[in-house]
């Protein structure tokens, strides 16, 4: 019923709304953040739709090209990674009172 969110500090579990909010196929399917799944209602995840019902979703995004769902609040971003290396080594060898706050300072 909940799931780690690691989006705020310190990282908790946090309750998932659909699975709290309905508690039938029929509340859960009225909602466009949830879908109805192994006999339980989930969280809606645009990965897991098939082309027809992706193409149905406004949240939703489908790559013709290679055919996959993704939604679209990034589906349409181009499938290039960026990838920028640093050489932290001397600053992480120091001290740091927590991990995230250590990189944070690294990065600046």
């Amino acid at each position: 019923i909940c799931h780690w969110d690691a989006s705020v500090s310190p990282a908790q579990c946090s309750v998932k709304h659909c699975a709290t909010m309905h508690a039938d196929a029929a509340r859960c399917s009225g909602d466009p953040e949830c879908t109805y799944e192994n006999m339980r209602c989930v969280e809606k995840e645009c990965g897991k739709l098939a082309e027809c019902e992706c193409r149905k979703d406004r949240d939703c995004y489908w790559n013709g090209d290679k055919k996959f769902c993704a939604a679209s609040s990034f589906g349409q971003c181009p499938t290039l990674d960026i990838v920028l290396l640093l050489d932290g080594s001397g600053s992480m060898a120091q001290s740091f009172g927590r991990h995230p706050q250590g990189f944070d300072a690294m990065m600046e």
